[in-house]
């Protein structure tokens, strides 16, 4: 590689970082900050507590999430592997927790950049396209908001395109890395499986045919025992893995008759996947116009059409394997958007190459390359940022202020009451352990934690919280919240 090339990948890279430091300061309370914050909140304790990564803690200590009392606040969801990165770093230069963890993803998504450059450079043999799907990377106005975010999926990403880069390098090394993605992110092994196959077809000849397929069974043994050693791990700690079956292509909704014509159709109830607001949400809400931004759509299709050397076979695997995760994790993917963040490196890439078709073989006038390239772009990014840039904006500052005061006002040991809709944002700048639920019955919290100083703190006047403020005293009000010693 060039000097020239190196030069204008650089600058690429940078102007991906400047993007991801808008509003890089602001506190979380943005889009997703309950599922932002009950992420941050292990690296805090790990950071409070001491480092403990088989045993990882929220503030959340209610029964929301697994259905199960939770006095410990264990969160055994992913393997703490992002929050062990952000540990260390906060470690090491001294960043509070929230810009350590930010920073991360940052770094994570700079990475994966980089290595999509390198993935298409490797299926192309030509720097365009790989230039292009890095910049799409970088500038998806979707994917900038979510690389800045205290999530473990940037870490995920990463982690999956490594192993994507490195299989047909050094499969073992694919494997661990491989290994690392799952960890973090059990879905990414749905969304390369196809892409894979793609790959061990294409070099068959290094790994099949000279009798080393037995490389595949311990590439396979590597990325799924650490994976199934922690799934056998948690399951001694139940109440701390949430409840997610509903996550999956099962619902619930009765649409065909159980038995027709003796036939038993009741699978197709339980199916979420290929029902019309599937369709609607994933590939029209989501795909198309949130972070395509409509016009995005045309270059992604034409990707798909592009020939050179191994392209087509990969931008075709690459389809199949965001039409296999939205089939399995259907109901997940509609309730959640945060959760196609997985599949941006896949819509880069497709992208990229519809981007470099349409500049190398649909128009041989120069002015019309470059006005088309500018003009499909601008449109589509434009569109994606208009209902992106929603996503930076914080809603309810009181749950900022009203957590500040809590952890000013009571003991660092104290029992938390923050009802908030289930959501735990506002538990979480209390600093506390607690509750992020309405309780009605609070004796049976001071004897679920009698030896710990109980509060209620409420950024909302409404009929359940004027119940609970004849209740108890109040140690402090103003006209934004309220907070009584329970």
């Amino acid at each position: 590689m060039n000097r020239i090339k190196i030069f204008i990948i650089s600058c690429l890279l940078f102007f991906g970082l400047i993007l991801r430091l808008y509003h890089f300061d602001s506190p979380i309370a943005d889009w997703h900050s309950f599922r932002q914050t009950d992420t941050v909140a292990v690296t805090k304790i790990f950071s409070q507590n001491g480092f403990d990564f088989f045993h990882p803690r929220y503030y959340d200590v209610s029964s929301t999430q697994s259905g199960m009392n939770n006095p410990h606040g264990y969160r055994m969801v992913e393997a703490p592997i992002y929050n062990t990165f952000s540990l260390m770093f906060h470690k090491l230069f001294g960043q509070n927790i929230e810009t350590s963890s930010r920073l991360i993803s940052i770094l994570m998504s700079l990475g994966s950049g980089l290595l999509i450059y390198f993935f298409v450079q490797k299926i192309t043999g030509l720097f365009l396209p790989s230039l292009f799907s890095l910049f799409v990377f970088m500038v998806l106005p979707f994917n900038v908001y979510y690389s800045r975010t205290t999530l473990p999926e940037p870490t995920a990403v990463f982690f999956m395109l490594l192993s994507l880069y490195l299989f047909t390098k050094n499969i073992y090394f694919s494997a661990l890395t491989l290994a690392l993605s799952i960890l973090v992110k059990p879905y990414t092994a749905i969304i390369l499986l196809p892409t894979l196959l793609t790959l061990v077809s294409i070099y068959r000849t290094n790994l099949i045919l000279n009798k080393n397929y037995y490389k595949l069974f311990i590439f396979g043994f590597i990325s799924l025992l650490p994976f199934a050693l922690w799934r056998l791990w948690i399951s001694q700690f139940p109440q701390g893995i949430p409840v997610s079956n509903w996550l999956l292509n099962n619902g619930n909704t009765t649409t065909f008759p159980n038995w027709f014509h003796g036939y038993n159709l009741s699978f197709l109830n339980k199916m979420v996947a290929l029902r019309p607001h599937w369709w609607y949400w994933l590939f029209q809400d989501r795909l198309a116009n949130l972070i395509l931004g409509t016009y995005g759509i045309i270059p992604l299709f034409l990707g798909l059409a592009y020939r050179r050397k191994h392209s087509q076979p990969i931008a075709i695997s690459l389809i199949f394997g965001i039409v296999l995760y939205f089939v399995i994790i259907a109901q997940g993917n509609i309730q959640h958007d945060y959760y196609q963040v997985l599949i941006i490196p896949s819509l880069s890439i497709l992208s990229g190459l519809g981007y470099y078709y349409i500049y190398e073989i649909i128009f041989q006038n120069s002015f019309l390359k470059i006005f088309s390239l500018v003009t499909i772009f601008t449109l589509s990014t434009f569109f994606s940022y208009q209902r992106v840039i929603e996503y930076y904006k914080i809603n309810n500052q009181n749950i900022i202020t009203a957590g500040e005061m809590v952890d000013k006002i009571t003991p660092q040991n104290s029992i938390i009451i923050a009802p908030y809709n289930g959501d735990t944002a506002l538990l979480y700048h209390t600093n506390r352990q607690g509750f992020p639920i309405e309780i009605y019955n609070f004796d049976n919290i001071k004897t679920e934690f009698p030896s710990r100083p109980i509060y209620f703190v409420s950024p909302n006047f409404d009929d359940y919280t004027n119940s609970v403020i004849k209740q108890f005293p109040t140690i402090y009000r103003n006209d934004q919240y309220i907070i009584l010693e329970i």
